[in-house]
């Protein structure tokens, strides 16, 4: 089974799951436990579920940024059921729901019960789920500032909301028909040279973050960083270093010329629509010209789509490449655009990321960014969520060496969140034998996006 085929199996296999949920919901008010419309629907749910059990422990349905999410799959083409779920989750202030294998159909039944209870705040719901003996279900509910989060510090986080929000406004002039100047954009640049000097660290940490309701100009802002890094760690000199990050910045302005309905749609693309997205880097190399941005730039992200093997896009002519700017830019793109949660697709952890980059080796990519850019993020990149082997679930926020970083603890074993905060060097002998099992998707736990960015 292809890839491709994968992902819409998933998506759909995502979508039946949250319809029969919200059916048990409803029917659950109307009929008795033993009544068959209500059985019907959640013996369709369960079943569902242990489809997903065959590869994970658990599955969530919860809220981030105002959309509802079931695992790696964001519903943001909202229908009458998943609106549903996402109102009676808001309701009750409530994150997410977390479903461990050997759920039962009476537990589906009790949460149903307690979902479709009428005028009551998020307190009282997690007093009746209580009170309900749930053993497989669960409740996420995090608050913006917890202790025990990881916090990053302030002059980087407001550097990178900062910059976020100029290249939503620089973005949106754009799609409008205008041409911004280059000042704040050189601005941004500046700014971000500056952060390198203080911390680099720190600056990586801030560029692994993930945003789900900002995806093209976040992605921007990670690929200028990331490319700064990069062209740090390989030696390049100040004007070399302002070159990469403009051009990470703005390699895919052009996508502004692309439509919305496209560019967020869900599931595969038509072949005129996929013509479309192939547009975006002449659309991007037009307006870096337009804006008096140096040549350098706009050849290179007119060719960040350029592979060393003459296939990808746009078209040229036999023998002519991507330059050396857009060949660092493929690298840190491919790997922060793969690593991300995309309404069609299921993010990858960064380790395999690097691996696919790696595949890509002498066709796609230059050995030399690739390789580089494995020695800077590691194993695990500062930002990573990680499950230890404890089941605590944490945050990198010092690689390490040889695979042990620091960890800020999160959430413990029973996914409550520590009183205070607490660090772990897995190096350590404080970390008790603590080792890292496995990367999560972020978006479960809501510790990147929702903790270090508000």
């Amino acid at each position: 089974m292809t890839q491709d085929v994968q992902d819409v199996a998933a998506i759909d296999r995502s979508r039946r799951t949250v319809k029969f949920l919200d059916n048990s919901v409803r029917n659950q008010a109307l009929y008795s436990p033993s009544h068959f419309s209500l059985r019907a629907p959640v013996e369709k749910f369960l079943k569902l579920l242990d489809e997903s059990f065959s590869l994970k422990e658990e599955v969530h349905i919860g809220v981030i940024n105002g959309v509802l999410y079931l695992d790696d799959y964001l519903f943001y083409d909202s229908t009458s059921t998943s609106a549903n779920l996402l109102r009676i989750l808001e309701q009750f202030e409530i994150d997410a729901l977390f479903f461990r294998k050997g759920v039962t159909a009476e537990e589906v039944v009790s949460l149903a019960g307690v979902m479709n209870v009428e005028g009551v705040g998020r307190d009282v719901f997690i007093e009746l789920m209580g009170n309900e003996r749930l053993t497989h279900i669960g409740l996420m509910t995090f608050s913006p500032g917890r202790e025990g989060e990881i916090q990053v510090s302030n002059r980087f986080i407001e550097s990178y909301r900062s910059a976020i929000s100029h290249m939503h406004d620089f973005f949106s002039e754009v799609r409008r028909g205008g041409i911004p100047p280059m000042g704040e954009v050189e601005g941004i640049v500046g700014n971000f040279m500056d952060l390198l000097g203080a911390d680099k660290k720190m600056l990586m940490l801030c560029s692994n973050l993930k945003g789900y309701d900002s995806y093209t100009y976040q992605h921007c802002v990670n690929v200028g960083i990331q490319a700064l890094l990069l062209g740090d760690m390989e030696g390049l000199d100040e004007r070399g270093l302002r070159l990469v990050t403009l051009a990470g910045l703005m390699h895919d302005v052009g996508k502004m010329m692309v439509p919305d309905e496209i560019l967020k749609k869900p599931g595969g693309l038509t072949f005129r629509e996929w013509e479309a997205i192939k547009e975006h880097p002449v659309h991007s190399a037009n307006i870096v010209s337009r804006m008096g941005i140096s040549d350098e730039v706009a050849r290179a992200v007119e060719g960040h789509h350029m592979n060393l093997d003459g296939s990808g896009y746009p078209v040229r002519p036999a023998g002519i490449g991507p330059g050396p700017i857009a060949r660092l830019i493929a690298v840190v793109d491919n790997y922060d655009a793969i690593m991300t949660v995309r309404s069609y697709k299921r993010p990858l952890s960064s380790g395999e990321a690097l691996a696919e980059l790696h595949r890509g080796i002498g066709s796609k990519h230059d050995p030399r960014h690739v390789d580089a850019l494995m020695s800077m993020v590691g194993i695990y990149p500062p930002g990573s969520t990680v499950r230890l082997n404890t089941n605590e679930i944490g945050v990198v926020i010092n690689p390490g060496r040889q695979g042990l970083p620091v960890i800020r603890l999160l959430l413990d074993e029973d996914r409550r969140p520590f009183k205070e905060t607490m660090d772990v060097d897995l190096s350590g002998p404080e970390s008790k034998g603590r080792i890292i099992a496995g990367v999560v998707n972020p978006v479960l736990y809501r510790s990147e996006a929702s903790s270090l960015l508000s």
